[in-house]
């Protein structure tokens, strides 16, 4: 089916946009339902992106106002049995608003300076219908001068801007930036990369996009080709935001312009920047089988996120390592902080990766106070498994890439269907061994600990642990002003043994009264006493004691040693 978009921004202020579908429905049917996704690929949660739609209407070729009800949450039905004229036209039009004032990547952002559009919060489809060649007509405010997208552009007029998608899928699938947003570019393998940012930061530690260059030039002598013949790189620098989301050509990335002013933070962008790029490859194109053609009203359920993510959350790091923008520390110094997080997630016991992945839905975009109790991250575990995994594959004369130019091939071999666990598995025994693939299998489907001191210690890096004196209670907490409060009971703890619990306000302990500033201090001074401390808290509004035994803290991971530089960056410099 032919169908034809278009989105008109005319009052930006409101956060609202039109949309307008143009079509002929197929001869002889007299119904077609129109939905809105309910989620984007690559962000697993039901976000219900109808909740947006307001004015929905459908017209004839002919001018008649068509019949159509909701059918359901994001789904409206058009119904053309119930028009009122003999003659019925297949032409029709369907027109709707929606609501865009949310600043994330997998969201829509509406303002008077620009125009974020993802595109399964905006866009309708026709269930059961494959669409041939949609096209995009863009609409906005004359002050605004600059569209940025991954769509071919197939504009007749230079003031008109028309998009052409090959698909529905490729249509939602490609952010578009409308405003006076910066750009700049430049070209690897004679293709053109764009990068586009809203709030563009100054003063950076450095090139923006010469380091850019240099992470895609890495990515590409690692995978062999370039799968697009265009990219774009899409940015917001805004206080307090955090992401990214791939896209078959293009990415959308989110970070704070004053975090990324820092030489800490510059590199953590360029880390997102990587994972995002390497998503190109291995999600958008090498992915789970359940993982398209997708299913954008439900849950499209895999276990198989530990290497959608897994995998990449690996690299990220790596890349800016293996491109010369960090030092082998500066990796290790990142590497301390995921596996401490690791270690202090009780989660790690009962949750698999594969169970994790399955329950993305309703666990890792779902957190509460007990989500470090009972589950474990598919992106923090993930990423430590190929750890382990890609020191097992150097013992064996093997590496991370000789395992994914397997799974590359696969894809090209049948790019049209999903890779299977077992075609992982049958990829990583042809580059290594079965020892290797059960040993993997231990990592992804069992909750025993990961061999991460063992495995270090192979490529002449050495995980040094402190010994402390100081007092543990197991609990998190966060603050309000100067009101204190329970975040988080630790498993297993002294405070879940008390009988804490998380939104517990604490007034007091020992009869002084605590604040943010006197409770920091006195946290940093506690030392482990055979006498128990007495806390005195507010829970539901009822007053209440509550004591508290000391137990030692667990001796935690603090820094990495390098034993044989020689030996680690030969393992971990990834081409």
């Amino acid at each position: 089916m032919k169908l034809e978009y278009k989105l008109s921004i005319t009052e930006p202020w409101t956060h609202y946009v039109k949309v307008r579908l143009t079509g002929k429905r197929p001869k002889g049917q007299d119904t077609l339902d129109f939905f809105l996704p309910s989620w984007s690929p690559g962000s697993y949660l039901m976000r219900e992106y109808a909740k947006g739609v307001r004015k929905f209407r459908a017209v004839s070729g002919n001018g008649e106002f068509l019949y159509f009800e909701k059918r359901d949450k994001g789904t409206w039905r058009v119904d053309w049995s119930q028009s009122e004229l003999k003659a019925q036209g297949e032409e029709f039009t369907i027109e709707y608003e929606i609501y865009c004032n949310e600043i994330s990547v997998r969201t829509s952002h509406v303002t008077e300076e620009h125009a974020f559009i993802h595109g399964p919060s905006v866009f309708m489809g026709i269930v059961g219908e494959v669409l041939d060649k949609p096209t995009l007509e863009i609409e906005f405010p004359p002050l605004w001068s600059k569209v940025t997208t991954g769509l071919k552009d197939i504009s007749d007029k230079r003031e008109r801007f028309i998009y052409e998608a090959k698909n529905y899928d490729e249509l939602i699938d490609t952010p578009v930036e409308i405003g006076c947003h910066e750009t700049n570019g430049f070209r690897v393998d004679g293709k053109d990369h764009h990068l586009a940012y809203y709030e563009w930061p100054e003063n950076l530690p450095g090139d923006l996009r010469v380091d850019t260059q240099k992470i895609v030039e890495s990515v590409f002598k690692f995978w062999g080709e370039l799968p697009y013949e265009m990219y774009v790189f899409m940015g917001h620098f805004m206080p307090g935001i955090y992401g990214g989301l791939e896209h078959l050509n293009s990415t959308a990335l989110q970070f704070d312009p004053f975090a990324v002013k820092t030489e800490e933070g510059y590199r953590d962008f360029l880390g997102l920047v990587a994972h995002e790029f390497f998503h190109t490859w291995n999600v958008k194109r090498i992915r789970p089988i359940e993982l398209g053609p997708f299913d954008y009203r439900n849950e499209n359920y895999t276990r198989m996120h530990w290497l959608t993510e897994g995998m990449t959350s690996f690299v990220d790091d790596l890349f800016v390592f293996t491109a010369g923008l960090s030092t082998l520390e500066q990796y290790l110094e990142t590497l301390v902080k995921r596996i401490k997080r690791y270690e202090v997630t009780p989660g790690r016991k009962f949750d698999s990766l594969e169970d994790s992945s399955f329950d993305a839905w309703i666990k890792l975009y779902r957190p509460n106070e007990n989500s470090r109790n009972t589950t474990i991250s598919y992106y923090l575990k993930g990423q430590l498994a190929f750890f382990c995994l890609n020191i097992l594959l150097v013992k064996e004369g093997s590496s991370l890439q000789n395992l994914c130019s397997l799974l590359w091939k696969r894809f090209k071999d049948n790019p049209e269907v999903g890779l299977e666990k077992s075609e992982f598995m049958a990829a990583l025994r042809e580059c290594s061994s079965q020892e290797v693939v059960d040993e993997f299998e231990t990592f992804i489907s069992h909750t025993t600990e990961l061999p991460l001191e063992t495995l270090a210690s192979d490529i002449g890096l050495k995980l040094k642990y402190s010994t402390t004196t100081k007092g543990d209670f197991g609990f998190d907490w966060k603050e309000d002003g100067q009101r204190l409060f329970v975040q988080t009971v630790l498993l297993d703890k002294a405070a879940y043994k008390a009988g804490l619990n998380a939104g517990d306000e604490l007034l007091a302990v020992n009869g002084f009264r605590l604040s943010t500033s006197m409770y920091k201090g006195w946290l940093k001074s506690l030392e482990v006493s055979d006498q128990p401390l007495h806390f005195l808290i507010s829970r539901q509004g009822k007053i209440q004691n509550v004591e508290i035994a000391f137990e030692k803290a667990v001796p935690e991971l603090e820094s990495i040693e390098i034993t044989d530089r020689k030996k680690a960056e030969a393992a971990l410099k990834l081409c």
